[in-house]
């Protein structure tokens, strides 16, 4: 992902809370050993008063390990002891309930926990932070609505981010530029000079624009700061990143459905140039043929019929003329006629096994859209390419950030075997015929790319 723009003014203001206990906590954690770990999880599902004795029985630890840790971790402020009883502090044991699951296994720092984090800070405030209506029934629901309900949106709104702080933006692209959109926070303290409490501010400031999150990952007796977009979005772009078509490395294997680009075009032009002499019939194919050896016969019913469609020929009495408008087009140069091709209002995509409804132009400029990725990745196999397309043919398509159950998701859209076949055909017939594709096999496998002039046409998307 490039780096990131910065535009929109931030609203987010730490002090408008009690950002320096977090912070504290925060930095307390990030020093947190699995002992510790496991006996603050011992210490939070187990009663609000537990003595010693027992706490040191469940653990099955010596008393000369344990008490020494509990001084230690009394600092958390989550209890403290008194004479031979751990004391639990209720609202203490709230906010650790929510920040202990960072260093489970599975733990994802997504939806569920961005709502807990939202939740410290005063109701009244979120409003002001996140441009939403003070009357709304749900704020994390419409903060998801406003902020993170599509892709595009939440790319809109990390694009305008204002984040002014050379720190949390260096942050934030080491983050997502990142082959896997994650970094090690040992990293960004040195690279940045930073102390734990400072670098826990900034990361603290990052999760409340939804930026990024930190997760802790186990290594042998210790854990690892990672930084990370939060979950639902990681998902997504990785899924971006694995479905990205690969470039096929041994060009000089494909073997080409046509050798020229405008093929098509070329073998249409011919037709017109022969029909300028005099009316033509299907009595002109040899000629095609000794012209263009590739020349299907097959195809040249369809291309009178096209032809004629466009008002660029006409029939009489079985026989093929020219009209005015294709004398004007002939005399343009092979681009320009593919151009006028792809432009006009009469040309679709003419397929009987696909719904109408599929093959107007509304659908072919959508489908279109898909072709950006391709741009400069020469020759890609079909159907890998296929398995990367996420485009809205219609509502249900829309990629949506949807609660499922506990958890949420970017849900991706699901294609009929019909819709899949009309991306196919879009490729293999629509874009091949104006020369924005070129198509080919690598053993027996379909496979196509960009033409110079389709690149031009989608590599502005």
């Amino acid at each position: 992902m490039a780096e990131i723009a910065t535009f929109r003014k931030n609203k987010i203001e730490l002090t408008e809370y009690d950002c320096s206990k977090d912070i504290h906590n925060r930095v307390l954690m990030a020093k947190f050993s699995p002992l510790d770990v496991e006996i603050l999880e011992e210490i939070l599902y187990s009663s609000l008063r537990i003595p010693v004795s027992v706490l040191q029985k469940n653990l099955d630890i010596e008393e000369t390990a344990l008490s020494p840790t509990l001084d230690r971790l009394t600092k958390t402020g989550l209890f403290k002891v008194v004479a031979d009883h751990v004391l639990v502090d209720k609202e203490m044991r709230k906010y650790y309930e929510l920040q202990i699951l960072k260093f489970e296994e599975d733990f994802k720092p997504g939806m569920e926990y961005l709502q807990g984090l939202l939740r410290k800070v005063p109701i009244h405030v979120l409003p002001n932070w996140y441009s939403i209506s003070r009357t709304s029934n749900n704020i994390f629901e419409s903060i998801v609505e406003k902020h993170l309900a599509t892709p595009l949106i939440f790319q809109r709104y990390l694009m305008e981010l204002n984040l002014s702080d050379p720190v949390q933006k260096g942050i934030l692209n080491a983050v997502y530029q990142s082959p896997n959109y994650e970094v090690d926070a040992a990293d960004m303290i040195k690279k940045f000079d930073l102390s734990q409490a400072e670098f826990e501010e900034h990361m603290l400031f990052l999760e409340f624009s939804f930026a990024c999150c930190i997760k802790f990952v186990r290594e042998k007796k210790s854990f690892k700061q990672i930084i990370s977009p939060f979950h639902e979005w990681q998902e997504y772009l990785c899924h971006v990143r694995d479905t990205e078509p690969a470039s096929i490395i041994d060009e000089e294997k494909v073997q080409r459905v046509k050798e020229s680009d405008f093929a098509l075009v070329e073998e249409m032009s011919a037709i017109l140039e022969l029909a300028k002499n005099k009316p033509i019939t299907k009595a002109i194919i040899p000629s095609l043929l000794k012209q263009y050896p590739e020349f299907d016969e097959e195809e040249f019913s369809y291309y009178v019929e096209k032809l004629c469609a466009l008002n660029l020929a006409d029939q009489e009495r079985q026989q093929t003329v020219c009209t005015s408008d294709s004398l004007a087009w002939l005399k343009m140069d092979l681009t320009d006629r593919a151009l006028y091709l792809y432009r006009h209002p009469l040309n679709y995509l003419e397929d009987p096994d696909l719904p109408e409804e599929l093959c107007q132009h509304r659908m072919l400029r959508e489908a279109e859209k898909c072709l950006s990725r391709t741009v400069n990745t020469g020759w890609v196999f079909l159907d890998d390419f296929i398995k990367a397309i996420f485009i809205p043919l219609k509502e249900e398509h829309m990629i949506k950030l949807v609660r499922q159950g506990r958890t949420w998701k970017y849900q991706l859209p699901e294609y009929s075997e019909k819709e899949i076949s009309f991306f196919k055909a879009v490729i293999q017939n629509w874009l091949f015929e104006l020369g924005i594709t070129a198509l080919g096999t690598v053993a027996r496998r379909e496979c196509f790319t960009l033409t110079p002039f389709g690149q031009g046409l989608f590599g502005d998307d």
